[in-house]
């Protein structure tokens, strides 16, 4: 598959200023009868922004993606979208475009009318439409395909059709409704790297729902999770990984490890017997908390003092293995990411015993009422 990489004509998305906000919600709440699906959501995305909405099923990202878009309007609340108060207006008045998980083309319509229907619905000059049509072919790498139906398309086509329609009428926002859930692993790897490089080209400003973290990592400027109907998280990639602030992020996005810890001082804990520094908690009077550490932070030693632990379980991952090793002193469990490398270095061998190395900056620690047993 080709990427998308095509010239774009000058017209078809303006310049515009990164710092500028594009989208601001202001205590966004929506209600479904007794059930209160969005609880007071405040949020702004900058102009050019690629932003996901992350989290498990039903916990409101697509409900704030149709109140957006005026398909499920706001019980309270005001949407401003650049400097204009949308919040009352049909969907038919906002202005973006939408691709849906289902793709939503028409069957009955060629890829060419499936491209030109929404401007053919603004009126506008036939020999203007065609050109359009041809130049987002050409973008989205269907050149040629102008006279196929839908049916005869693959599934990663007939979204790049989609994707081509919605972006058709120029839109200063695009939304994405789980493009790509409905595609096989290869093709989703591939389609999400492509639609990446076409949003940085055209510059739109771009939300996505997902619920897929490794999608939420790759494409997103910044990641907003959501849990319960309100929002965890806002923060870059690497912030939402590396500095989850509250249980359900730490164990929604990544793989993490959690061990019960005593805290000791500001910046220290006791696991065991051992002392550990770790990074500033603010826990200082709490009788317990949670310690939380991701697998590829843990690393092993051959030396067992201090921390160390008994291997029992390798398990080949390709580009690492993933080592199951009980605490011998503090009795609990604990996940290892290593490489192959590392594993020969310290003998790596189920019923082995090893040393545990964790870094002072890799640790987090949260309350203990805050994570699930």
């Amino acid at each position: 598959m080709q990427s998308m990489t095509a010239a774009l004509s000058p017209g078809l998305y303006a310049e515009v200023k990164k710092s500028d906000t594009h989208l601001a919600i202001t205590q966004l709440t929506k209600r479904f009868g007794d059930f209160t699906a969005l609880k007071q959501i405040d949020l702004e995305i900058q102009e050019g922004e690629f932003v996901c909405f992350l989290g498990p099923s039903g916990c409101g990202k697509t409900t704030l993606l149709r109140a957006i878009a005026g398909l499920a309007p706001q019980s309270s609340g005001k949407i401003i979208q650049r400097g204009c108060d949308v919040s009352t207006l049909p969907p038919q008045e906002r202005d973006f475009g939408i691709v849906f998980q289902s793709y939503a083309l028409f069957p009955n319509l060629t890829v060419y009318g499936n491209i030109a229907y929404g401007l053919r619905n603004r009126r506008e000059d036939r020999h203007c439409i065609r050109a359009r049509v041809t130049e987002l072919l050409a973008l989205v790498d269907l050149a040629g395909s102008e006279s196929k139906y839908p049916a005869a398309l693959s599934g990663g086509q007939q979204q790049r059709v989609a994707l081509a329609r919605a972006l058709a009428t120029e839109p200063s926002l695009l939304l994405l409704d789980e493009p790509l859930s409905a595609l096989d692993a290869r093709v989703r790897v591939n389609l999400r790297g492509q639609m990446k490089a076409l949003q940085r080209r055209l510059g739109v400003t771009t939300i996505m729902v997902t619920h897929d973290q490794e999608e939420a990592l790759t494409m997103a400027d910044r990641i907003v999770v959501m849990n319960h109907g309100v929002i965890e998280q806002i923060g870059t990639p690497e912030e939402v990984y590396r500095q989850p602030v509250s249980e359900f992020v730490a164990t929604f996005v990544g793989s993490m490890n959690f061990l019960d810890a005593v805290p000791e001082g500001s910046s220290g804990l006791r696991l065991g017997s051992q002392c550990l520094k770790c990074l500033p908690h603010g826990l200082d009077d709490s009788p317990r908390a949670r310690l939380a550490v991701r697998p590829e932070d843990v690393a092993l030693t051959p030396c067992t003092t201090g921390l160390s632990a008994t291997v029992q379980g390798i398990e080949f991952l390709g580009a690492f293995l993933r080592v199951r090793l009980h605490l011998d002193d503090s009795d609990q469990p604990l996940l290892a990411d290593v490489s192959a490398r590392d594993a020969e270095s310290v003998a790596l061998a189920v019923n082995g015993r090893v040393g545990i190395s964790l870094p002072a900056a890799a640790i987090r620690l949260y309350p203990a009422s805050e994570v699930a047993s």
